[in-house]
């Protein structure tokens, strides 16, 4: 096993390790990292080693983990029926879960902010309930979505290197 094989592991391994950190403490970029280990990787193995389809497909896995994770929270918060204030409630309770109880809390703030910009905005109880529990699935949707797109990541990088 080369130097260069064995160090473009270890780089690509790493960019691995904090997107995954990523997907659980949102203020770290993960997919996009892994997206640049990716490249720094290939770069050490040699690109000629590694080809430019393994590249490619990290690039359209990057954009499309950052599409869902955009879409999942207001896609889950519509078909709970949020309007628009229970979205950005579940926008604003996500930050705000984020940095108060770190790192899962931006989950149960998606669904407390949804509530409680519902319950301001005049629906009944039992309706903001309804749109803070779409916005939270679509909170966790878009992190299970984030979670997949990196190990498919992974599935085309590692043999890739090889």
């Amino acid at each position: 096993m080369s130097t260069a094989l064995v160090l473009a592991y270890v780089v690509f391994g790493a960019s691995w390790l904090v997107g995954i950190a990523g997907v659980l403490l949102p203020v770290l970029p993960g997919v996009p990292l892994v997206a640049v280990g990716a490249l720094a990787a290939a770069w050490i193995r040699g690109f000629e080693v590694v080809g430019a389809a393994p590249l490619v497909w990290v690039a359209v896995l990057a954009v499309v983990a950052q599409v869902v994770d955009l879409l999942a929270g207001a896609i889950g918060a519509k078909l709970g029926g949020a309007g628009r204030a229970g979205f950005w409630g579940g926008v604003v309770g996500s930050l705000v879960g984020l940095f108060a109880a770190p790192p899962l809390g931006f989950l149960v703030g998606a669904l407390v902010g949804a509530v409680a910009a519902e319950v301001l905005a005049g629906r009944s109880g039992a309706d903001a309930v309804r749109a803070g529990i779409g916005a939270f699935a679509g909170t966790v949707g878009g992190v299970v979505a984030k979670a997949l797109v990196l190990v498919a990541m992974a599935v085309v990088m590692v043999p890739a290197l090889a």
